[in-house]
């Protein structure tokens, strides 16, 4: 299983649309991801074990009462996972008139 199986698996229940990387569509809400580094996070007898994978989930929508619903859903979804948040920012898109918001996370996949 891939970290992007990962991710999409564990957001589909929000029913929000999901893109790995870029959107596709016309959804006014939606959620983006990427995985943005990755580390062994177990080696035994110079074998990886255990991946460590950094993944920013992104959602975005014009509607500002969707935003603050949905700031805590997102997090919340992927912490009962086991994603370890690492960070977030609360970001509007002037140019776009959109609201974006940020998460970091931290996961552990096993080989």
């Amino acid at each position: 299983m891939s970290i992007y199986s990962v991710v999409m698996s564990t957001l589909k229940p929000l029913g929000i649309p999901t893109f790995p990387i870029i959107k596709k569509g016309d959804a006014e809400t939606y959620i983006t991801f990427r995985q943005y580094d990755e580390k062994a996070a177990l080696v035994t007898d110079d074998k990886e074990q255990k991946t460590g994978y950094y993944v920013q989930v992104d959602f975005w929508t014009k509607d500002a009462l969707v935003y603050t619903d949905l700031s805590e859903k997102v997090k919340q979804t992927l912490i009962d996972a086991g994603f370890i948040k690492r960070g977030s920012a609360d970001l509007y898109e002037e140019d776009t008139q959109i609201y974006h918001k940020g998460l970091r996370f931290y996961y552990i996949l096993k080989q």
